[in-house]
């Protein structure tokens, strides 16, 4: 890419030569690389490291957590729909039927994406009969997904464990010491667990899905009238699928995210 000398295009100019090359470059050779002077190149490479878009490291500059960050999620959102499915069927036939689904945390909800159910659940999907974290509000934290994306949010929980939250039911935890222990708990396991705190008859177990530095992408649950929920087994094939997602995400992220060959003639 030839140096039009506006901002913007060496900013790109920079990013794409770090993002082709098959590990850090140096300054020396990224100065080469894009054709920029020289100290263009460290004024501005610097200002990409204080925004996380690459990173500095001892052998020079590599493509930083921010860029890793979007990558992972427009992979994340794609990826869910293909690797999720098949856990979801597995985990709704050994609920009896009861919904099986996920979705990822986005801007403070959560983004529904998948969904398996059986016959009997058909109306009360349709109807959407059950917890909404969109409407709950200071809620968030009384549904098994709230809980989970509280919990992993450290000026969100800390505030929730302080405050509590209006109760939804009579069974709903919502003083801040109570309140505070489950949301140790669900940061501890990556498993959070509520039984008609959100809605009378109703009952949900979720799990978190982890990146590799166990930061949540997302996050598969069951929800429903039994007590699959609540069963043991239940929640270890829901970890063990949450766990099965998380790696395939990663797999896809590499892939997606990893740099193209170079064409040499």
């Amino acid at each position: 890419m030839s140096d039009d000398h506006t901002m913007v295009g060496r900013v790109v100019a920079i990013t794409d030569a770090v993002a082709a090359a098959s590990g850090p470059m140096s300054l020396a050779e990224l100065t080469r690389g894009t054709g920029l002077p020289k100290a263009t190149v460290r004024r501005i490479a610097n200002d990409l490291v204080r925004h996380e878009v690459l990173e500095l490291v001892p052998d020079g500059y590599r493509l930083g957590a921010r860029l890793a960050y979007y990558g992972f999620r427009a992979v994340n959102e794609e990826g869910l729909s293909v690797v999720a499915p098949p856990h979801l069927r597995e985990l709704s036939l050994r609920a009896h039927g009861e919904v099986s689904w996920c979705g990822e945390f986005f801007d403070g909800e959560m983004v529904f994406r998948q969904l398996v159910f059986g016959h009997e659940y058909r109306e009360a999907v349709r109807n959407q009969n059950w917890p909404s974290n969109a409407r709950l509000g200071s809620s968030i934290a009384l549904t098994a997904a709230g809980r989970l994306q509280t919990a992993f949010d450290a000026e969100l929980s800390e505030r929730i464990a302080h405050t509590g939250c209006a109760p939804l039911t009579k069974h709903s935890a919502t003083s801040p010491r109570e309140l505070g222990l489950l949301l140790e708990q669900a940061r501890a396991t990556g498993l959070a667990y509520e039984r008609e705190q959100v809605t009378p008859g109703w009952s949900c177990v979720a799990a978190a899905i982890l990146d590799a530095d166990e930061r949540p992408l997302g996050v598969i649950g069951i929800t429903g009238r039994s007590s699959a929920a609540a069963q043991r087994s239940t929640q270890r094939a829901l970890i063990a699928a949450a766990d099965a997602i998380g790696r395939d995400l990663r797999s896809l992220a590499r892939t997606a995210l990893a740099p193209a060959p170079r064409i040499t003639e």
